[in-house]
């Protein structure tokens, strides 16, 4: 019963979640055709990079206000412009489809490190930068620890996804990842609030 009440409580999306999804499933086939037989790696990577440009270009401006908060305008255009193209000119070069999937583990492990870093020095430094409101200050600690079991628990899921689906699942799988981590995480963030609250 309080799992289909924090349910109900999940803010919905923005429309804009959605549109590297929705490129990366329409991009994927028309490649596979477009470059014929034996090109499937190629049709693979190439849509990939695709949708994955369209996600950063849909989270850029929200980052870009971050970092402004809290680093001079210079700085913010480097780390925008590294955090923003690295990764895209790092998976067109390696022209990989592992590399692709194996990069979305990686950012699991970068984002869960810093968390497992503010843990282990009882600081809450990344979860008050992801939860910066007063009403959060008091669940800071306990969002700190759940963060770590988060992204533990989706560097797992995306591991056992890349050995047991074929590619082209697991490009299904990313398109609809947003979805799933959006709703896995507004549920770990209330059910954090509400334990809170019943104390």
């Amino acid at each position: 019963r309080l799992f289909l009440e924090l349910f109900r409580d999940v803010p919905p999306m923005p429309k804009k979640t959605f549109l590297p999804g929705v490129v990366l499933v329409v991009a994927y086939p028309l490649l596979s055709v477009l470059l014929g037989q034996g090109e499937d790696g190629q049709a693979f990577v190439t849509a990939f990079l695709l949708a994955l440009a369209v996600r950063i270009s849909v989270r850029f401006e929200g980052m870009v206000e971050k970092l402004i908060a809290q680093f001079t305008r210079r700085e913010t255009v480097v780390m925008a412009v590294l955090v923003a193209m690295g990764p895209l000119f790092l998976l067109a070069s390696v022209d990989d489809p592992l590399w692709c999937q194996r990069s979305q583990s990686a950012y699991y492990i970068i984002l869960g490190s810093m968390f497992v870093s503010d843990m282990l020095a009882n600081r809450t430094d990344m979860a008050a930068r992801f939860w910066p409101w007063p009403a959060m200050r008091r669940v800071l600690p306990t969002l700190t620890r759940a963060m770590v079991l988060y992204n533990l628990g989706f560097l797992v899921l995306n591991e056992a996804v890349i050995y047991t689906a074929r590619p082209s699942v697991w490009l299904i799988y990313w398109a609809v990842l947003p979805i799933l981590s959006h709703v896995v995480l507004s549920l770990l963030i209330l059910t954090v609030v509400s334990l809170d609250d019943s104390d």
